[in-house]
């Protein structure tokens, strides 16, 4: 029972994410770990997401989201109607292929600036760890007086 309990606190600070982030390069992506476990994308956005600046930095990812999805759907669209065409022996229009290219070739800026920011809410995040876990300086002065202390805080 106490095992039990132990175990599902241990799972209830990790779902928390009050440990460092680290972004690794994985293939033709990255891959996220905290407290030495790999996490999934939805996690590490459920993470971020209770940080307020990370979400800031988020959010201002999120914008370039809808025209990197909206070009590269269209783009993989235009480009797959062509070779259909050709697979049922009609004759293809490579133009319309191209233009899907293109289209392709525009959302990949958007999604490297929506990559951008959220390598940069990583960061943030991390930082808001690292500075709220140094010691704070506490300057206290005291003056005795009539066994009162006054304590002027800097």
């Amino acid at each position: 029972m106490v095992l039990l309990i132990l175990s599902s606190m241990y799972n209830c600070s990790l779902a928390q994410g009050d440990g460092e982030i680290i972004v690794q390069k994985k293939g033709l992506g990255f891959a996220y770990y905290q407290h030495g476990r790999q996490i999934s994308k939805k996690q590490l956005l459920h993470i971020l997401d209770q940080h307020p600046e990370a979400r800031q930095e988020l959010q201002k990812g999120n914008r370039n989201s809808l025209p990197a999805s909206v070009l590269s759907y269209a783009g993989g669209l235009l480009i797959t109607y062509p070779m259909s065409r050709q697979l049922s022996g009609n004759q293809p229009n490579w133009l319309i292929s191209g233009a899907g290219a293109s289209l392709l070739t525009f959302s990949i800026p958007f999604a490297g600036a929506r990559m951008k920011r959220e390598h940069r809410a990583i960061y943030v995040y991390n930082e808001g760890l690292r500075y709220a876990s140094k010691p704070q300086p506490d300057i206290r002065l005291g003056y005795a007086f009539n066994r009162a202390t006054l304590i002027f805080t800097f």
